[in-house]
């Protein structure tokens, strides 16, 4: 199911819409939805990585909040520049079913 959603934009943002959904063939509103989809999954993982920098999840409590696998979690972490952080209890953490 669907959700219809009005907004407003600049008319230098719409315009540069229009030129990457040309450039791309695609309409509008697939082009706004597919960036939107994106967007939300990088707002999602940034949220997830600064409860994992406070030590409030573990690594793979993390990698599971924002929906990849621990090893892309852990390279998502080296591309920011965040340390590892992994303790005794987060592998007993971890390891409980």
């Amino acid at each position: 199911m669907s959700e219809t959603i009005c907004l407003r934009l600049s008319k230098e943002t719409a315009k540069k819409l229009r030129e990457i959904a040309d450039k791309e063939e695609k309409d509008r509103s697939t082009l706004i939805r597919e960036m939107l989809e994106q967007a939300i999954k990088e707002k999602n993982v940034e949220q997830v990585i600064e409860l994992y920098r406070k030590g409030q999840v573990t690594g793979w409590k993390a990698a599971q909040l924002a929906g990849i696998s621990l090893w892309n979690f852990y390279k998502v972490l080296a591309e920011k520049g965040v340390l590892l952080q992994y303790s005794e209890h987060d592998l007993e953490e971890d390891l409980k079913p």
